[in-house]
């Protein structure tokens, strides 16, 4: 990421030419420059042809560099302004900028080795120390874009202000004609029929840093196979946000002690793409429930200590079979399931849709995608939409941790013993053949405990309070 970027500091020194003996005087060059910054001072000797540099403030060089740069470190993310927002990126990444930067300029002033390795020690601490104001949370009414801020509540453009702080915009400017991708929208219509809307007001739902409208994943579900969604979805989710906030990850993952890892993928993403969910039972789906109801989530990434985050990414998960989730903790509002309307992609078929949806028209329309979908979630949310025909009532698993709860009798338990009988009776009445298909962790069902029952621990161990 921070290739992609070359800080003003080292672009405006490589670009200044900068004396060094007296004699560079007759070729045009000026020490005026030095008048602008309030951290450099320069000493001339003509008789020695020597022209001598000298950072008079570490203070007020790195206070320089961090303004000029428009830099900042918070809980542990790096932010740079690229002049329509603000990008993050890791920490590091910026350290390393920070690093080229001292580099080039010292090498430019001819600066000591040890000033050098002095200003890369020090200025990092006082970048931190800078950054503690600087408002990083979500700004849930704009959305940033190449060269404009639109403000959703009023649906009006205007230029980026660095001083509002945005985070992860959109590298690319939208259409402001207001025109529709009408391509785009028999594409969608063709391949979901009815429920085309509601993916278009997911898609705009996406655009928005929070989980106001509704909590969960959309799934698009093709029994059949082979209709073509997950080449649609691709193409879709890929042109209207670009690659870099469109993000990969596995469902599977989204439990067990791979959850933590899995998360650290919907960092900085808007839209996330299972794009072939395994039929897998969520025994553990505390993860998916933070993820999916804007709570926080832990997220661990290598290298780097773990920490709590609130992900606000919108999930699509393509599936020819729902996984089995249970019906506990209110998850059936949850899962939006829309079903796939189109055939078998056959090569007439493909043909056929080449015809109808021409590449050209599609590139054309790409523009008009992001505004069209945010308005569509815009009425989605204030006419209250929902899929047609939900058959989410027909896809939810009994759950065996409360069916198994229901049959225990009153009283003060031993926890050792009722997970012991949880685990018979989820091998007797639930497990299948699959020897991946186990009874939650000690732990999750812990957790479950304390959120069902009395947690009494004493001499003689834990118990729980039927």
């Amino acid at each position: 990421m921070s290739q992609e970027y070359s800080l003003r500091s080292v672009t405006s020194f490589k670009q200044n030419k900068i004396p060094l003996t007296y004699d560079d005087f007759n070729d045009g060059m000026s020490l005026g420059f030095v008048n602008k910054l309030n951290w450099l001072d320069v000493t001339v000797k003509q008789k020695e042809n020597q022209i001598k540099y000298k950072v008079t403030s570490i203070v007020s060089f790195a206070e320089w560099l961090i303004g000029f740069d428009s830099v900042a470190v918070k809980d542990d993310y790096g932010y740079i302004w690229n002049g329509s927002y603000w990008q993050s990126m890791p920490v590091k990444s910026i350290f390393n900028m920070i690093d080229v930067s001292i580099l080039t300029i010292a090498d430019k002033l001819q600066l000591s080795s040890n000033k050098k390795r002095e200003l890369q020690k020090d200025v990092k601490p006082i970048l931190i120390e800078q950054s503690r104001s600087f408002d990083n949370t979500a700004k849930p009414g704009y959305i940033a874009f190449n060269n404009w801020t639109l403000n959703i509540n009023t649906n009006n453009f205007f230029p980026p202000k660095k001083e509002m702080n945005l985070i992860d915009g959109f590298d690319f400017a939208p259409d402001e004609t207001g025109k529709a991708p009408d391509t785009w929208i028999a594409y969608a219509d063709y391949m979901f029929g009815d429920n085309s809307n509601f993916l278009w007001a997911w898609l705009g739902y996406a655009f928005q840093s929070n989980i106001n409208w509704r909590q969960g994943a959309l799934f698009l579900l093709d029994p059949i196979g082979g209709t073509g969604k997950t080449h649609f979805v691709t193409k879709i989710t890929q042109a209207m946000f670009g690659e870099k906030r469109v993000g990969a990850f596995k469902l599977k993952n989204l439990q067990g002690n791979n959850a933590r890892f899995e998360t650290a993928r919907f960092v900085g993403k808007s839209i996330m793409v299972d794009d072939d969910a395994t039929r897998v039972r969520f025994k553990e789906d505390d993860t998916f429930k933070s993820i999916t109801g804007g709570g926080l989530s832990p997220v661990e990434r290598k290298g780097v200590d773990g920490t709590d985050f609130q992900i606000t990414s919108k999930m699509i998960i393509n599936v020819n079979e729902m996984p089995i989730f249970n019906n506990a903790g209110a998850i059936k509002r949850r899962l939006h399931i829309i079903k796939t309307q189109a055939p078998v992609a056959t090569a007439k078929e493909i043909n056929l849709r080449n015809t109808l949806f021409l590449e050209e028209d599609l590139e054309d329309e790409i523009p008009r995608l992001a505004t069209y979908a945010i308005e569509m979630y815009q009425q989605a949310v204030k006419e209250d939409w929902h899929v047609q025909k939900s058959i989410v009532d027909d896809i939810v698993a009994q759950d065996p941790f409360v069916t198994w709860h229901e049959t225990l009798k009153p009283g003060l338990q031993k926890a050792t013993y009722l997970y012991m009988d949880y685990t018979d009776f989820y091998d007797a009445k639930f497990a299948s053949k699959n020897e991946d298909d186990k009874p939650m962790s000690t732990t999750a069902w812990g957790r479950k405990m304390a959120n069902w029952n009395e947690k009494i621990r004493n001499k003689d161990g834990v118990f729980y309070k039927i």
